[in-house]
């Protein structure tokens, strides 16, 4: 048996730019104030669902901006406003202001790395991509994100070549003994290969008997979802759980719920062509193979929209890699 080739995986940094990153903060800290706050709840001050794979990321890029720093684990973790992000929302001088912007701009890890390469003035797009994907094991999307949340970052701050920070050599010399100098704070997923999880989705419980993830996939925006086995009287009708419904599989209902997993698959054969039920509506899309046919409940909201757009996302990734394969 061949080893199974490592995930591409990109460096981490912060999905959205500076400037986005201030407005989020600012509607953290209108909804919350200085309160210590559940972490899983933090998407209501964005108008997002409590839990949601979004939400987590923007609670990740505060924190990569150095604006909010976590307490505890699990579900016990509270996120909480920094001392920058207090210095910056309370500061009635500019100067003030625009100083504790420079020090966030250069607070991921990968915008102090780069712009201590590249300066104020950094070299055409071609040349930087090439060195972000050949040297720095970047993917092309990654890559492309990264310089525009990058410049957006660095021209919102107004830094300048006067404000380079010190090159990689001294950084690790200045840090040496620090405990943190080796922690990679790249995400995880919070299961692994082989683990047997539950789906928890709108706050129940939906099988009555944990399946086991067979497969984990990352998302272009860092969150990770796990391809699971279907019940044991038909194994093989699995489907992808969103990591931030997945929960550890000795949680179980108090009574048995139905799953339809997603994301939707095409049928094969006459035979499997379903007919919409009542509440539901047929989508047909032909390919060169045959009909590909979803069947989705009417009146999805945004929110599930924006859901089955991620499970669709996931889905067309691994069937694009297994075609590739075959």
């Amino acid at each position: 048996m061949t080893e199974k080739p490592k995930k591409e995986r990109s460096p981490s940094f912060p999905f959205i730019a500076l400037p986005e990153a201030v407005k989020r903060l600012e509607a953290f800290e209108q909804t919350f104030g200085r309160h210590p706050t559940p972490a899983a709840k933090a998407g209501l001050a964005w108008g997002l669902k409590d839990g949601s794979s979004q939400a987590a990321q923007l609670l990740a890029a505060l924190k990569a901006f150095g604006f909010v720093e976590y307490s505890g684990t699990a579900k016990d973790r509270t996120a909480y406003l920094t001392d920058r992000a207090r210095t910056y929302l309370r500061a009635q001088q500019q100067h003030i202001k625009d100083g504790v912007l420079r020090e966030a701009a250069l607070e991921p890890k990968q915008f102090q790395k780069f712009w201590a390469i590249w300066g104020a003035d950094r070299p055409p797009d071609p040349i930087c991509l090439d060195e972000l994907i050949l040297k720095h094991a970047f993917t092309d999307s990654a890559a492309n994100t990264f310089l525009k949340v990058y410049d957006n970052t660095i021209e919102y701050s107004g830094l300048s070549d006067a404000d380079a920070g010190p090159s990689d050599q001294q950084d690790e010399e200045s840090r040496e003994g620090d405990g943190n100098d080796e922690i990679d704070t790249s995400p995880s997923p919070k299961f692994s290969e082989g683990a047997l999880i539950n789906w928890e989705s709108g706050g129940q419980v939906q099988w009555a008997a944990p399946r086991r993830v067979t497969s984990i996939d990352q998302h272009e925006d860092g969150s990770f979802y796990y391809k699971v086995q279907g019940p044991p009287e038909d194994i093989d009708a699995g489907g992808w759980v969103p990591e931030a419904e997945a929960i550890a599989g000795d949680v179980l209902p108090a009574k048995r719920s139905g799953f339809a997993p997603p994301p939707p698959v095409a049928p094969t054969g006459p035979a499997a062509d379903p007919e919409p039920q009542a509440g539901q509506r047929k989508a047909v899309f032909p390919v060169s193979e045959g009909d590909v046919v979803f069947l989705f409940p009417e009146g999805i909201s945004l929110d599930g929209l924006e859901e089955l757009e991620d499970y669709l996302a996931v889905f067309l990734k691994k069937e694009k890699r297994l075609a590739a394969e075959q």
